[in-house]
């Protein structure tokens, strides 16, 4: 069965055209990033050349490979340029600018009908290597944001790789003809079809994930605290179901922090002093667990520190370093007289049994923490 590729090519031209002015018009709006730049600004210059293609086959332009084919490859490399400033805002492209454009030199210096088959089998394992980029950079995106979209991205550039790494194979054995347009049959013909096909379907990927991840972004502050940082009630459910889903690590060590005298730093110093020490608390307890959990806001001063996988030996010394930075920073605010430190309740148990009864455990202890600190601390006024 022959293909019609003369068709298909104009319709591949101008889908990435009208994708590129999709792209750049919200640009002015403000409402989408510099990625937004490249991934128009690379689809107008892809669309170009792949109608330069077509216009060569059409009416003889002798200067069309020469710019197409080149245009072709800065247009792949701002698409993969696109998607690292998507993953990245601050990602350096000037290596991967720079590379493309020593590998479009080739493609402008030669013309010769005779190397045909050459510049496309060249010219298609660029492309597969740009796609490969593409590749890497959305399964890190997916797993580093859990944009479950970014699978969709990565497959989509993952399916044209072998696409045109096997029509570089069939260029360079010369069995796809002397022209890219045309009637064409045979194996090369339906690869450049699946290529067409997929690189249409692309062209608007990165817009669901920008919806993805402006869903995701509007979820988190609907979860977290205003004040803080720190996770909700509604953002402690969400956690709570994942960690009881778990199949593999279900133990769980529940951390109940509460700043003491913390009334009396509000009335001594106002509220701002004390929401200062609330911020100020929620900011040491992140640095301490970092990515290993979760930090919630249960209510007033109080904390709730959920660690997955970590032992309570280890979340005992977590809890220690917390407590000595807390009381520190304290002092440097001017707390001295009032001296607000926090008073850490720390259980282990199984996450499928129950959140709840965790945190209502780790309470108790926190309270059972709290008043050893209150009979310490009178001792050492009757002392002093």
């Amino acid at each position: 069965m022959a293909l019609d590729l003369t068709t298909l090519y104009v319709v591949a031209a101008l889908g990435m055209l009208v994708a590129g002015f999709i792209h750049l018009v919200p640009v002015a709006t403000g409402r989408f990033g510099r990625w937004a730049v490249l991934w128009g600004g690379g689809h107008l210059v892809v669309g170009f050349g792949t109608m330069m293609a077509v216009l060569n086959d059409s009416i003889g332009l002798t200067w069309a490979p020469n710019t197409g084919n080149p245009a072709a490859v800065i247009g792949y490399a701002l698409i993969a340029g696109a998607v690292l400033r998507f993953a990245c805002p601050k990602a350096r492209l000037a290596p991967l600018l720079g590379i493309a454009a020593l590998l479009a030199v080739p493609l402008i210096v030669s013309d010769d009908p005779a190397y045909f088959n050459v510049r496309v089998a060249y010219l298609s394992i660029v492309r597969a290597s740009f796609d490969i980029v593409v590749v890497v950079a959305a399964i890190r995106l997916a797993r580093r944001e859990s944009l479950q979209t970014g699978w969709i991205v990565a497959a989509l550039f993952a399916i044209t790789v072998p696409l045109f790494l096997g029509r570089a194979w069939l260029a360079y054995h010369d069995r796809i003809g002397t022209q890219l347009t045309g009637m064409h049959d045979g194996l090369g013909a339906w690869l450049a079809a699946g290529q067409i096909a997929f690189i249409i379907f692309r062209a608007f990927s990165l817009l669901i994930l920008q919806a993805e991840r402006g869903q995701n972004a509007l979820r988190d502050q609907l979860e977290r605290d205003w004040l803080t940082g720190a996770l909700n009630r509604a953002g402690l459910d969400r956690v709570a179901k994942a960690l009881a889903q778990r199949s593999r690590e279900t133990r769980l060590t529940a951390m109940m922090l509460d700043v003491d005298r913390f009334k009396a730093l509000n009335d001594s110093q106002g509220h701002t002093a004390g929401d200062a020490a609330l911020r100020s608390l929620a900011d040491i307890v992140h640095a301490a667990i970092g990515e290993q959990g979760y930090l919630v806001r249960w209510g007033g001063d109080e904390f709730v520190c959920l660690l997955p996988g970590i032992g309570i030996d280890r979340a005992r010394i977590l809890g220690a370093d917390i407590a000595s930075q807390f009381a520190q920073t304290m002092i440097g605010q001017g707390a001295v007289e009032i001296r607000p430190s926090v008073s850490i309740g720390i259980v282990e148990g199984d996450a499928a049994d129950g959140i709840a009864d965790l945190i209502a455990r780790a309470d108790r202890a926190m309270y059972i923490a709290k008043g050893d600190r209150s009979r310490s601390s009178r001792a050492f006024s009757k002392a002093a």
